[in-house]
């Protein structure tokens, strides 16, 4: 029995041994390349404190532009201009110019987050058979806490806690605690937190994700402006295999409700009187995006649909859908990459806006080559549905832009000709009569309008010089650019320049 007893020992002792060496291995990967991906995040301090069943983890994080960008990007003082009247004033106008657009190329001052892990390690980790299990918690100095406290009371803003199984995938609970501040004469804000749970493989290539909600009421009692959000939910299945800037899989999500009122309306502090405005409310709001990667080629898409009301209007049903296809996937991860990466792209460039701005064209001409190469694979986006339907009438736009036909001698040509050569264009629009009426009989007293009476006149003067077209009950509208031939409602305009 001793010597049983001591081989379990040592059993459990090198598996420890192992499950602990493989999560600091995991910790030491991730933030090694955490500062590679992008140049808004920078690891500034770093501590794993390891013992035998367990270690702490404590990383500081600054996010942001790098603090000496910050300070070679702040403006100096314009000297003061020459004497001479005229030519003095033009100068000083001149420098006031330089000096606002410098002030406001200039980046946000960074700020730092700590992170601290407590970690258990397996195989019997904090009560359950895994590598491991980690609880996760902001650390926050003694000014910060005191100004938390004041939104999220003495909970602990965020709190996560993850299971790591022996295979290397994960499952990982976070928490945002709710936030509720109310101020006299000011307004109130009640946000009732957030859940989520991540799961992710051994290879770190599937990620799942399921998030929650549950709602939040904002009141602003100076301007009576007020908004509600129902309950959130969305959940993701998606592969990442080619990285996370060209992630695939199915994103689904919904909305309960979103109420905005402002019955004083909107404007300034300083405003006098301001129009009220009717209220919105949107119900039964669904979000799908979609993404796939076939024969090199990224696939990607979003809806948004629902129905609701406006003031007394009720809306039977909106939806929009957006997508872009064709988008060559190398070609997209490395101007992707190389974008993230510079300074001078996120807001960061030395020197001021002029150096910032010389940097981000440098950039942009580097990465010129590659952005022309991935139109012979005819790249192509748009908004392909936008609709709003009323009492059965339904009003909608879509238009597609994108290159075809792209040829290696194409690629020789500037930038410009190559879009006049190849780029090709389509818009298409259909808008009920009843809708251009009703628009008329509402802006008549103010004069912006023709009078109701007149519109049916104004839209056949349309017809008859090709602009719209009656189809029906509706108006519509299709305009399309190819081949260097723009043409509305089908009949040639000729390209433009002509």
């Amino acid at each position: 029995m001793g010597v049983l007893a001591a081989a379990i020992a040592v059993a459990y002792g090198g598996s420890t041994w192992w499950a602990g060496s493989q999560v600091k291995s995991r910790y030491d990967t991730a933030f090694d390349e955490l500062p590679k991906q992008t140049a808004l995040v920078r690891v500034v301090e770093r501590n794993y404190d390891r013992g035998f069943l367990g270690a702490v983890s404590t990383v500081t994080l600054e996010i942001g532009c790098a603090a000496d960008a910050v300070a070679s990007a702040t403006p100096a003082p314009t000297p003061a201009p020459a004497a001479k009247p005229a030519e003095g004033e033009e100068a000083e106008a001149d420098a006031d110019e330089d000096t606002e657009a410098q002030a406001d190329s200039t980046p946000l001052k960074p700020f730092r987050i700590t992170l601290r892990d407590t970690i258990h390690h397996g195989p019997l980790a904090g009560g359950s058979l895994a590598a491991a299990t980690i609880d996760s918690e902001l650390v926050l100095d003694a000014k910060t806490q005191a100004n938390v406290e004041k939104l999220f009371g003495k909970a602990k803003p965020l709190t996560a806690h993850t299971k790591v199984a022996f295979s290397g995938s994960f499952t990982s609970d976070l928490t945002v605690a709710p936030i509720k501040v109310s101020e006299k004469d000011k307004g109130d804000l009640n946000w009732q937190g957030a859940q989520a749970r991540m799961e992710m493989n051994g290879a770190r290539t599937q990620v799942r994700y399921d998030l929650t909600m549950p709602g939040l009421d904002f009141v602003d009692t100076r301007s009576g402006v007020t908004m509600k959000m129902g309950k959130l939910t969305a959940k993701s299945d998606m592969n990442k295999s080619a990285g996370w800037i060209l992630a695939t899989g199915k994103t689904e999500g919904r909305i309960d409700s979103i109420e905005f009122a402002a019955p004083k309306g909107l404007g300034g502090a300083s405003g006098g009187e301001h129009k009220a405005l009717p209220t919105v409310l949107l119900q039964g709001i669904d979000l799908i995006g979609e993404a796939s990667i076939k024969d090199g080629l990224y696939d990607s898409g979003g809806t948004v649909k629902g129905s609701g009301k406006i003031g007394q209007t009720k809306i039977d049903k909106f939806e929009m859908s957006s997508g872009a296809r064709r988008i060559h996937a190398d070609g997209y991860r490395k101007l992707a990459d190389a974008w993230l990466q510079s300074s001078a792209a996120n807001g960061c460039g030395k020197g001021g806006s002029k150096a910032s701005q010389a940097a981000i064209k440098a950039l942009t001409e580097q990465l010129m080559p590659d952005l022309k190469a991935m139109a012979k694979y005819s790249p192509e986006f748009g908004v392909d549905k936008m609709l709003v339907e009323v009492d059965g009438k339904r009003a909608e736009i879509s238009y597609t832009a994108g290159l075809t036909g792209v040829t290696d001698e194409d690629l020789q040509a500037p930038g410009t000709a190559l879009l006049l050569k190849r780029g090709v264009l389509k818009a298409n629009a259909r808008l009920p009569m009843k809708w251009l009426e009703k628009l008329a009989e509402t802006g008549a007293e103010s004069g912006q309008t023709p009078p109701p009476e007149m519109v049916a006149g104004l839209v056949e003067q349309g017809e008859e010089k090709g602009f719209v077209k009656r189809d029906g009950d509706d108006v519509t509208a299709q305009v399309e650019y190819s081949e260097g031939t723009l043409k509305l409602n089908g009949k040639p305009l000729g390209a433009p320049g002509q």
